[in-house]
């Protein structure tokens, strides 16, 4: 019987090249846009439409979104943090909070919708 391949073996037989691995880290952002825009949705009890109306966009661009098939930019991550009523926190250093998770993701490079208190 011949030992199958894992895939740790195999990513360690060819590792990514520069350009694989920024393919990578920019379909990670867009896979965490994705859980964020739908874990935001979720939380404030709002369907893909009403998400788009207080948007200002349409439910097939919220469908998207959530799918994967957008890229987030700067204004649809300031259109959504005030569409759930939140703030959007976009960092650049280290003294920008003291909730850990927040600093990690700042530090990150990661936008940060929090809810208004």
């Amino acid at each position: 019987m011949t030992k199958r391949t894992t895939w740790e073996e195999l990513k360690a037989e060819l590792p990514l090249t520069s350009e694989g691995r920024a393919a990578y880290e920019d379909e990670a952002r867009i896979s965490a846009f994705r859980v964020l825009v739908y874990r935001l949705r979720s939380e404030a009890a709002l369907t893909q439409a009403e998400l788009a109306d207080r948007m200002g966009t349409t439910q097939s661009a919220i469908a998207r979104m959530e799918g994967g098939g957008a890229r987030p930019t700067l204004e649809t991550l300031e259109k959504l943090a005030a569409a759930v009523g939140g703030e959007l926190l976009v960092g650049v250093g280290e003294h920008l909070s003291d909730n850990r998770s927040i600093a990690k993701l700042v530090r990150d490079g990661h936008a940060v919708i929090c809810r208004a208190s």
